[in-house]
């Protein structure tokens, strides 16, 4: 295990040292590194998908083996942001303490790692009775899910999904994730001269956007919860943007707005609400006049709400014995390839592995002590669940 651990720390650290941050980079460089791996192994992986945002594929079958495990991590990260918040260089893997710093070690690049020498570890063993599907997909961190969307193109039926992400909170496996819309709002006013003596002294829309910001944080939906989303939905003015100097009336005002919604509620009753608050304040005001664009939707999941899927229990109990902790099964507020396969019908693992800290921040960082911990949690449930029905 000792040997293992060595070897994905320093895979991690040169995925690190690979610039992949959404909206700068391509993973052209990181697609490309992980298929040699791959193909050092005696694998015959495939890249997919567009030019730009490649992704990677490996299918592993066993003879006679009829479960099918598919692993998944992105290879995208963030940016990087201010340089100079970091304590140390984002794309050098330094490791400080027992932790690893740098930009995606926590958000994707670690489970990338503890993924590709587990596949391998698995199908070298004559105990794991199955099949595995890797995974590893572009353009998550932008909401495009470009490789994502490629790979389930090609994906096989998988028993169950594992993503990559490492815990976010001590003690948790994810099993589901809240569902997501976002829109830009367009509120049209009429352009004038501040300074006008004129009655009509036109239509700020920039005033009017206020008016539609406070009736939609008023909608019934955002006080909705449910068990496993205790957090409830959430919902988000993320950018907003309107006029053109500073003595002009705005005729335009735009926001972009990001929604978070809960298994039991759906983009389109949620739009339904919005147009139907918003056509209230326009009875009100006859100036109020208004556009919708929807940008991008996707549902929320829950695996296995009855909480008896075989694999979960396994994984469950291996984590309690290992880690000598009480578990529990929660949920993520934020969106993950999760949302997508879901639609499949596959039951997925949205989140477990390495204490993690500073995810989207400066200073991301992987407890890289919890490696070993993690692959041996991995590997015996996997073994057993390859097994389990037989």
């Amino acid at each position: 295990m000792e040997k293992i651990k060595k070897e994905i720390i320093n895979f991690t650290k040169k995925l690190v040292r690979i610039h992949s941050q959404s909206g700068i980079d391509s993973e052209k460089e990181i697609a490309k590194f992980i298929f040699k791996k791959l193909k050092n192994f005696g694998f015959s992986p495939k890249i997919v998908g567009p030019k730009e945002h490649p992704s990677v594929i490996c299918f592993l079958k066993k003879p006679g083996a009829k479960k099918i495990i598919w692993l998944e991590s992105h290879l995208d990260t963030v940016s990087a942001g201010d340089l100079s918040k970091w304590k140390y260089p984002p794309f050098k893997g330094i490791i400080k303490g027992g932790k690893m710093y740098g930009r995606g070690v926590a958000d994707c690049k670690t489970g990338v790692s503890i993924f590709t020498y587990l596949a391998k570890d698995l199908f070298e063993n004559p105990e794991f009775k199955g099949n595995i599907f890797l995974g590893f997909d572009s353009d998550e961190e932008s909401g495009n899910f470009t490789g994502i969307k490629e790979i389930l193109k090609i994906s096989p039926k998988a028993d169950i999904c594992i993503l990559g992400y490492q815990r976010r909170r001590k003690g948790e496996i994810s099993i589901g994730s809240r569902g997501w819309l976002r829109l830009k709002l367009i509120i049209f006013g009429k352009s004038a001269h501040t300074g006008s003596r004129d009655k009509k002294r036109g239509i700020n829309a920039i005033h009017e956007m206020q008016k539609a910001i406070r009736a939609i944080l008023d909608l019934p939906f955002l006080k909705q919860k449910e068990k496993f989303f205790e957090y409830g939905s959430n919902l988000n003015f993320s950018l907003i943007k309107g006029g053109r100097a500073i003595n002009i009336v705005p005729d335009e005002c735009e926001a972009a707005i990001d929604i978070r919604f809960l298994p039991s509620q759906n983009s389109k009753e949620i739009l339904k609400e919005i147009y139907k608050k918003l056509g209230e304040v326009k009875m009100k005001d006859k100036d109020f006049k208004f556009k919708i664009e929807v940008l991008n939707f996707h549902d929320a999941f829950l695996t296995n709400p009855n909480l008896n899927h075989p694999f979960i229990k396994i994984l469950k109990k291996n984590i309690q014995k290992i880690l000598k902790r009480k578990i529990i099964l929660a949920t993520s507020g934020g969106g993950s390839e999760g949302n997508l396969i879901s639609k499949r019908r596959i039951p997925i693992i949205n989140g477990f592995g390495c204490e993690t800290g500073n995810v989207h921040s400066e200073n991301e960082w992987t407890n890289i002590e919890d490696v070993p911990k993690v692959f041996e949690i991995y590997e015996e449930s996997l073994i057993e669940f390859s097994k389990n029905g037989i």
